[in-house]
C-alpha cells in the first residue's frame, strides 16, 4: 500500500499520509488497515486529500453505511448530497432569537439523543479562519481504564437518559419547530459501552444532552458529569487537531467527545462539510 498511517504522540489520533481514494479507495486490504486504525486511535486526520463531495462520501463509505443527518434544514443542505452537511460559524438560531450559535464548542458525542447514535463523523475543511478554530478530541476508552477501581464500580452500572438538548447543557442547540421537537427522539444509553468492534469499555456520555442517570437525581448526575468530564479532558486523553486545507477527519463517536474551539476571528467564517456513518 503507497499510503502512511502514522499514530501521533499520545493515545489519540493518527495521520492517514498519502491516501488517493482513486488508487486506494476499492483495495479491501487498505480498508481494513484503516479500519483497525479508526478503531485503536479513535480519530484519523486524512492529509491533503484533493476531493470533491463525491469524493469525501465515497471516504466516508470506507467506514460506514449513510446516516441521515438529524434537522436538515435549508441552511444546512449541500445541493445534491443529502447526505452532507454544511457548518458555518455564521449559522444563527433562525427559529429563536436569531443570535449565532456556539457550534460545537463544548465538550459532546454527536446525536446521542438518537436509540442508535451514529458511530462515526466525517468532517472536511471547506473554507478556515487562518488562525484558530482546532478541534479537540478525547479518548473515552482510555479515560476510562484510567479510572480507580472504587470509580469504575459506581458508574459501570449507570443508565444515561439522552434528549436533543438538556436543561443543564453547557450551551444551547438551534431551536427546533414544534414538528421537530415532536419527532426528537430521546434514548438510555449505559454510561460504560462495550465497543461494537473491539470489546473494551469507554465513557460513553453528553454533556449537552444527558438529563440524569437512573437512580439519580439530578443534582448528583451533574456533579458526577462534571467530575468525569475533568477526568477525560486531561492532557493525556486530548489529541488537538490544528486544521489545514485539505483536512479531512474522522472520529469514533463511540469512544470519543470532541470540542473545536472558537478563539479566531469572528469575522472570519470557518465552513466545514460533514457526514455520519453508522
Amino acid at each position: 500500500m503507497s499510503f502512511e498511517i502514522r499514530p501521533l504522540p499520545g493515545v489519540t489520533g493518527a495521520e492517514v499520509i498519502g491516501f488517493d481514494i482513486g488508487r486506494d479507495g476499492a483495495d479491501q486490504a487498505a480498508r481494513q488497515r484503516l479500519r483497525d486504525a479508526w478503531t485503536d486511535r479513535v480519530v484519523l486526520a486524512f492529509r491533503d486529500m484533493e476531493i470533491d463531495e463525491a469524493g469525501f462520501m465515497r471516504l466516508a463509505g470506507l467506514f460506514g453505511e449513510n446516516v441521515p443527518q438529524p434537522v436538515q434544514r435549508p441552511e444546512y443542505r449541500v445541493e445534491g448530497f443529502p447526505f452532507i452537511r454544511l457548518l458555518s460559524s455564521r449559522h444563527r438560531d433562525s427559529l429563536g432569537d436569531n443570535k449565532p450559535l456556539n457550534v460545537g464548542g463544548t465538550w459532546h458525542t454527536d446525536h446521542s439523543h438518537l436509540p442508535d447514535p451514529p458511530r462515526g463523523t466525517v468532517l472536511r475543511a471547506i473554507r478556515l479562519p487562518g488562525e484558530g478554530g482546532d478541534t479537540s478530541f478525547t479518548n473515552q476508552r482510555a479515560a476510562y481504564e484510567a479510572l480507580d477501581e472504587e470509580t469504575r464500580r459506581e458508574v459501570d452500572p449507570l443508565v444515561g437518559l439522552h434528549i436533543y438538548n438538556s436543561r443543564y447543557a453547557p450551551r444551547r442547540m438551534a431551536t427546533m419547530t414544534p414538528a421537530e421537537e415532536r419527532e426528537a427522539p430521546s434514548a438510555r444509553h449505559p454510561l460504560v459501552r462495550p465497543h461494537p468492534v473491539s470489546g473494551r469499555k469507554a465513557l460513553y456520555f453528553n454533556p449537552i444532552r444527558i438529563e440524569r442517570f437512573d437512580g439519580m437525581d439530578a443534582a448528583a448526575s451533574q456533579a458526577l458529569m462534571d467530575r468525569l468530564v475533568a477526568h477525560c479532558e486531561q492532557d493525556r486523553f486530548v489529541y488537538r487537531h490544528r486544521w489545514r486545507a485539505g483536512d479531512v477527519l474522522i472520529w469514533d463517536n463511540a469512544q470519543a467527545l470532541h470540542m473545536v474551539r472558537h478563539d479566531y476571528d469572528p469575522a472570519r467564517e470557518r465552513v466545514m462539510h460533514r457526514t455520519l456513518v453508522g
